[in-house]
């Protein structure tokens, strides 16, 4: 079942408008790409199985996290730590992907307060953005509820998703958890996706 497009055919910069079917429901086997919302058991996960294929202990106890619910507004990372950073559409969205629907997973080292706090909310305050890949790819915006060109991305993003940080006091394992995080909740915008389609 595909989605409806409407288009405005007078006008030659068409942005299509892709709206849900009506019967459109988060399936059980797409729970991954959820938002988290047992973080506890997340990072109990990746300590057990850090433990039992990777054959390092981790001290659950040097992870910890919050959750900053849509609109939030961005902090400072605490000092010494290390992070990972999970972007969500928000809980009570009515969009194509979902709410709840993770949409990136990144990292910031413990001297990456920019990271952290600013830089997936502008497009052009470094490389690989949330904002920019957002920007970039207009393909995708109907299906996250993007309203397209002309739109505050930062201020977007803001009031649109929830956001699961994680911070690490032990800098050397925040590396693995992302990667475990993003094959875990599978996000929408990674890799090839920062550069457009």
């Amino acid at each position: 079942m595909g989605f409806k497009v409407r288009e405005k055919a007078a006008n030659k910069n068409i942005q299509p408008i892709a709206y849900a079917p009506a019967d459109f429901t988060v399936r059980p086997h797409e729970v991954s790409t959820l938002m988290i919302n047992n973080a506890q058991q997340l990072i109990d996960a990746f300590v057990a199985d850090m433990a039992h294929y990777a054959g390092q202990t981790v001290d659950p106890n040097g992870i910890t996290f919050d959750s900053w619910i849509a609109p939030h507004q961005p902090k400072d990372l605490p000092a010494g730590k290390a992070a990972v950073y999970v972007f969500s559409i928000r809980a009570n969205a009515n969009v194509p992907a979902g709410a709840n629907r993770v949409i990136k997973v990144g990292k910031a080292g413990p001297n990456s307060n920019n990271r952290f706090r600013y830089q997936h909310y502008a497009s052009g305050s470094a490389n690989s953005t949330l904002a920019a890949a957002i920007e970039n790819n207009a393909l995708l915006w109907g299906f996250i509820g993007y309203p397209g060109k002309g739109t505050d991305t930062g201020a977007w993003l803001r009031k649109n998703t929830d956001r699961n940080n994680f911070y690490f006091s032990d800098h050397d394992i925040f590396g693995l958890f992302e990667v475990y995080a993003k094959a875990r909740l599978g996000s929408v915008y990674e890799g090839s996706l920062s550069s457009g389609a």
